[in-house]
């Protein structure tokens, strides 16, 4: 498509798709057959599409803007951070692991709780909770424990199943999986100076203390999301 369709498919201006080239934001045209001809393909108009949608309903800045394209390919790491994991990632495993206490079968995971076995299943299937024993069993550890505590409070507090249905946590494992991937390789990339073992156990660190930081972001994209909903509902 010429410059004009993509503006009109995307809902943007000429004049802002050529900001976006001049800012990095957007690549030069796919297909340049002139000096003031050029045509531009499917995945440009998505790239385009995403960029605004970023920047007029997320609101974000450009340089954040950059920063999260840069993230989205799923390119191989380079040599120099793949050795960096290869070094780090099972020092931090094993931390993680010491930390997490003692295994409990599924029986005794159940005992006492008010989790159904279908609510059980859900979340092993999500990946949520219990790990391969290598013996053909499950484990479950104390962050395990204690998801499902956590999801037996909402229940008690009135935010029912029907209310809070345990499939809405697939949206968690698809996003938070991406940002999980992104947040790796960046501190893997940005503290790679560091020792091995200093690395992780910066590493473990910085895992305890982005909990609240994450939960506190989380509260006022709701806040931002409830406002836009209600924007959208007055009349025009």
């Amino acid at each position: 498509m010429r410059i004009g369709e993509l503006a009109e498919r995307a809902g943007v201006s000429i004049a802002t798709i050529k900001f976006y080239i001049r800012e990095g934001l957007l690549p030069p045209a796919s297909k340049k057959t002139g000096r003031t001809m050029a045509f531009y393909d499917q995945a440009y108009l998505e790239r385009l599409q995403l960029v605004r949608s970023l920047r007029e309903e997320h609101f974000l800045p450009l340089r954040v803007i950059r920063a999260v394209l840069a993230e989205r390919g799923a390119r191989p790491l380079d040599r120099r951070d793949r050795e960096i994991l290869g070094r780090v990632a099972p020092d931090f495993l094993s931390r993680l692991a010491a930390t997490a206490g003692t295994h409990a079968t599924r029986a005794e995971l159940v005992a006492g709780t008010e989790l159904s076995s279908e609510e059980l299943a859900m979340l092993e299937e999500l990946g949520l909770v219990g790990a391969d024993a290598g013996d053909g069993e499950r484990r479950y550890d104390a962050d395990d424990r204690a998801l499902i505590e956590a999801l037996q409070a909402l229940e008690r507090a009135g935010v029912s199943r029907d209310r809070f249905p345990l499939e809405i946590l697939g949206h968690h494992v698809e996003l938070l999986g991406e940002l999980s991937r992104r947040e790796v390789r960046t501190f893997i990339h940005n503290a790679g100076d560091l020792e091995p073992t200093e690395l992780a156990k910066l590493a473990e660190r910085a895992l305890a203390l982005v909990g609240p930081i994450l939960a506190l972001v989380h509260r006022k994209l709701i806040q931002r999301a409830l406002r836009a909903e209600l924007a959208k509902e007055k009349p025009r």
